[in-house]
């Protein structure tokens, strides 16, 4: 029988320093021989997940993950989001993950008891408190490994996946994983279990001392890439050169001079208010939906979860450009040619002062990768009594590379 599995939205066990953000907590040491496949054998390349297209030569280690529960979309199955980082975490990926009774019952109990999100990681602990395996995989073969139709082949050895369950979980800080597992609580996931709804490659997430060694070095070679938006690590230039990106599009809406938190590795460039795209992702009681945040290049170099609370009228909206669609209902802060611009770094400061306030169209269908909004569907108002902030999430390594280099050379 399986246990407990969960759908999540999370990020890596790793994260850098910020302003207003608590130092990382390093990664918890493990013995080399629990890298290594339920059947005793140790998956290929298991200390490669491939280069990053931004930092060719530079390969990515493998790494165990943790995801953050978004919610229950129905009575069998329940949503989740990667914790994203530098690489190998740089995808902001989300997953369906189905779910038997007693797997439910698990993740309604932790949820009643949890001060933040519920989470599970991709290692095990038993019920005393003693690790005893540790999935690792790459997220560039995620596509393959999360195919509900595939037969045996090389990652039929990772399922099934024991993952255990996180209380308590510090999402905006150190993220320590042992001390939030609820020791013995753990999900059994099946590969026919979990379905990848949400699945983008972030090549501007990087390691900022590596990014500005590679401009300093070669730029020639590195500057080209810096404006390209692939769709996957090893995308050919001439191809990633001609996608559509979000900052380039409507992630550069914004106001004029400087208005938000610095970033930490650019503390002198301003950073303006901007517009912000949300993915809707799971209904709950009372006409509430939990939202996502597009993460992207600063100044959108945020993880966010938030509970909107919507009218009726609104609830149809969202339920219409959800039915029947594989990809989430986009929410943009802008209808027609009123754009509704804020900052996300003191987004509870205005939550809580009463001053948010923003409208935003929701799009059905849209292009999450190669950039592109769907269809129009209607409108959604909100104001600080109808959004509450779940997560706020500094992504401090997600830099606009090209305003890195132009501080790295001093040009």
């Amino acid at each position: 029988m399986r246990h407990f599995g969960i759908v999540l939205a999370v990020g890596c066990a790793s994260q850098l320093t910020a302003s207003g953000i608590s130092p990382a907590v390093a990664a918890e040491p493990y013995a080399q021989d629990d890298m290594h496949n339920h059947d005793g054998s140790h998956p290929a390349g298991s200390k490669d997940c491939g280069a990053n297209y931004m930092l060719p030569g530079e390969i990515a280690r493998m790494g165990s993950h943790s995801f953050m529960i978004l919610g229950q979309e129905d009575a069998d199955h329940i949503l989740v989001e990667h914790r994203s980082g530098t690489p190998p975490h740089n995808y902001q990926f989300l997953l369906r993950i189905r779910l038997d009774p007693d797997e439910v019952a698990a993740y309604q109990k932790v949820l009643k008891g949890s001060r933040t999100l519920p989470a599970f990681t991709t290692i095990y602990y038993d019920e005393a408190g003693v690790q005893r395996d540790r999935t690792f995989f790459c997220l560039e073969d995620l596509p393959r490994i999360f195919d509900p139709k595939a037969g045996k082949d090389e990652f039929s050895s990772l399922f099934p996946i024991r993952a255990s369950l996180q209380k308590n979980a510090d999402h905006e800080g150190g993220f320590a994983i042992k001390p939030s597992v609820v020791p013995g609580l753990y999900f059994s996931l099946d590969r026919k279990d979990i379905e990848l709804i949400v699945y983008r490659y972030l090549p501007a997430y990087m390691p900022q001392e590596s990014l500005r060694k590679a401009i300093k070095t070669n730029p020639k070679a590195e500057l080209p890439l810096l404006n390209h938006a692939p769709l996957f690590a090893t995308e050919p230039a001439q191809a990633a050169a001609q996608h559509k990106s979000y900052i380039a599009t409507d992630g550069v809406i914004a106001t004029p001079g400087d208005a938000c938190q610095h970033d930490y590795y650019l503390k002198n460039a301003p950073v303006p208010k901007t517009i912000h795209n949300f993915l809707l992702m799971a209904e709950g009681a009372g006409n509430t939906v939990t939202a996502v945040y597009y993460p992207d290049q600063a100044p959108h170099n945020w993880q966010t979860v938030l509970t909107l609370k919507l009218s009726d009228g609104e609830m149809k909206v969202y339920r219409a450009a959800k039915a029947n669609s594989k990809v989430p209902p986009v929410l943009q802060t802008r209808v027609g040619d009123k754009n509704y611009f804020f900052c996300m770094s003191d987004l509870r400061k205005q939550i809580s002062s009463g001053e948010f306030k923003a409208s935003g169209m929701v799009y059905r269908g849209s292009d999450l990768s190669d950039y592109r909004l769907g269809t129009p569907v209607g409108q959604i108002d909100l104001d600080a009594s109808k959004v509450a902030v779940l997560v706020n999430r500094n992504l401090a390594s997600l830099m606009n590379p090209l305003a890195v280099a132009k501080d790295a050379l001093g040009r």
